[in-house]
């Protein structure tokens, strides 16, 4: 059984939220995908950074700590949320002050 992961407290801003394209149709075409995406938004926030490598949670951090760079998150969507899509990123510029939500089918 895994040892219960403890997320360090690392307060971030994350600036302007800005909707990629097809999070933007998404919203329009899927109801229950607002609610994801508060959550998931709300992960991200907790530095609770989803799916993603060890090297890049150490980025995370880094960058959270030196306050620039970037956060970026990674995480599941079921495939009735908003199909055909089943991943979310969501990335923080901290030396931009702006967080993008996309699909993970979407390019940056």
């Amino acid at each position: 059984m895994r040892a219960p992961v403890v997320y360090p407290s690392l307060p971030f801003d994350p600036g302007t939220i800005i909707f990629s394209p097809g999070i933007m149709l998404g919203l329009q075409t899927a109801h229950s995908l607002r609610q994801v995406l508060d959550h998931f938004m709300e992960c991200h926030l907790a530095t609770d950074f989803g799916i993603v490598s060890r090297a890049m949670r150490f980025d995370n951090v880094l960058a959270a700590l030196l306050e620039t760079g970037q956060l970026t998150s990674r995480y599941y969507l079921h495939s009735t949320i908003s199909p055909p899509e089943t991943g979310l990123i969501i990335t923080t510029h901290l030396d931009e002050h702006t967080t993008t939500i996309r699909f993970a089918s979407e390019q940056e």
